[in-house]
């Protein structure tokens, strides 16, 4: 379903009621059809501080002749309460609409049944003192929130939560278990419910994690993305042509930051998220999102394992150089493999847009993948099983890719680039009880999905 026919699907299921509190005009909106799973969504809590100031009331100059006056201040305005489904960034995709003019952005909500526009207070900063975009991080397209107004202005919002979906995929991690079964094991959890989305799993201003790649498990927001959308969801351009290219229709982050930062995974979100997933054991701490070509370095530079910039493709005779659970870094992507087969041919899980529908748009996401020089080959038929027999619903939508073995074994002029390998016996990085880096692709498989 493009955003365009899921708007006014929604629109068209509205019904409105205005209550007065207090002064206070809340706008709640209800749809006429009670929510069901597929609709649901989670609530996300920002944990980002506002840093303080102090508003002050620029004094008058009063000649005073018997006694000292004292100049009331103006009391602050009083937050106002409304409920409101949030429907995006006005004017997407214009030229005007880029992320160096956020402070200028005005955002769609409907309001008991009518469009509004709001500014959003950005006062709040990071760390470093930069704007953390509180706001943005928690908004998404189609959910409802009570918005918390100051003179017409957003100053916070708060998600309200639908039932949770409870989705239990085939294979499963434990948070916060440092092996390297159970990091094998938490990158298959999003397989095949979460669709290739540029940005995803980066913060609305591109620059960290998203509250969904620093939280345990597999996120609502993506199996419900994925359940709203079909055969014909494009991550960015129908056909894979610039000249069909639309803004009102696509999930692309034009303008430099990410509106549909919550809605999927693209290849370094997954494997942040991955990583996050295996160290830690609640949500909401630092992440490890990053830039893809850097990734393997960077995890290296941990201490958690060793990073070489000799690589070369696999073949039979060097069936060492993928061993399952390597980071490899390449010009523009970052994957997981899972192990070289017998013929040289190499089985990975990777989030990516080159996973073709087969109406053919672009965006299948997180799958199983196969690094060939042939289709007919051992990771490819491992991936075609395993993808049917277990992701029934991604696999009638996509058909599965073979990927040049010169291209993905291949670096860019980045120093960064390369593969890393867990250490697994120092303790600084996986243990491997179960003897995963020995293992067959196949081995693999079967060990994870209680085949063995």
């Amino acid at each position: 379903m493009k955003k365009s026919d899921s708007t006014k699907a929604i629109l068209a299921g509205m019904a409105v009621c205005a209550i007065a509190i207090t002064g206070v005009v809340v706008a709640v909106i209800k749809p006429w059809k009670t929510k069901t799973s597929d609709d649901t969504v989670n609530s996300s809590e920002n944990t980002t501080e506002q840093t303080s100031s102090k508003e002050s009331t620029k004094s008058t100059e009063t000649e005073v002749t018997t006694e000292e006056t004292t100049e009331k201040k103006p009391l602050p305005t009083e937050p106002e309460g409304v409920l409101a489904r949030f429907l995006g960034v006005a004017d997407y995709g214009e030229e005007q609409t880029k992320k160096e003019n956020a402070e200028s952005f005005q955002y769609r909500f409907d309001v008991d049944g009518e469009e509004k526009l709001f500014r959003i207070d950005n006062s709040l900063k990071d760390a470093e003192g930069n704007s953390a975009f509180a706001v943005q991080n928690k908004l998404k397209e189609n959910s409802s929130y009570e918005l918390t107004l100051r003179d017409d202005v957003i100053v916070d919002v708060e998600e309200i939560p639908f039932e949770p979906l409870n989705y239990q995929p085939p294979v499963s991690g434990k948070a916060g278990e440092k092996t390297l079964t159970n990091f094998i094991k938490t990158s298959m959890m999003p397989v095949g419910t979460t669709l290739y989305v540029f940005g995803g799993g980066w913060d609305w201003q591109d620059t960290g994690s998203a509250i969904q790649a620093r939280t345990l498990g597999v996120s609502d927001d993506w199996v419900r993305f994925f359940n709203q959308q079909d055969v014909n969801y494009t991550f960015r351009d129908v056909d894979n042509d610039p000249d069909k290219r639309d803004p009102k229709t696509s999930y692309y982050p034009f303008g430099g930051f990410n509106e549909y930062y919550y809605a999927g995974l693209d290849c370094s979100g997954f494997v942040g998220w991955a990583v996050y997933n295996t160290f830690e054991t609640e949500n909401g701490r630092a992440g490890y999102v990053g830039k893809a070509t850097k990734m393997a370095k960077r995890f290296s530079d941990y201490g958690w394992g060793s990073f070489s910039r000799d690589v070369k493709a696999p073949s039979a005779e060097n069936l060492q150089m993928f061993k399952p659970g390597d980071i490899m870094s390449m010009k523009g992507h970052v994957y997981i493999s899972l192990g070289t087969c017998s013929d040289g041919s190499m089985l990975i899980v990777h989030s990516t847009n080159g996973f073709v529908s087969r109406t053919g748009q672009p965006g299948g996401g997180v799958a199983l993948g196969v690094v060939s020089y042939t289709k007919e080959c051992e990771a490819y038929r491992l991936a075609d099983e395993y993808m049917s027999k277990f992701y029934p619903a991604w696999y009638e939508r996509y058909s599965i890719p073979v990927s040049n073995p010169d291209t993905f074994c291949s670096l860019s002029d980045s120093e960064d680039t390369g593969l890393f390998r867990w250490d697994t016996t120092s303790g600084e990085g996986l243990s491997d009880p179960d003897h995963m880096q020995d293992m067959t692709p196949e081995q693999v498989l079967k060990f994870c999905f209680g085949e063995k």
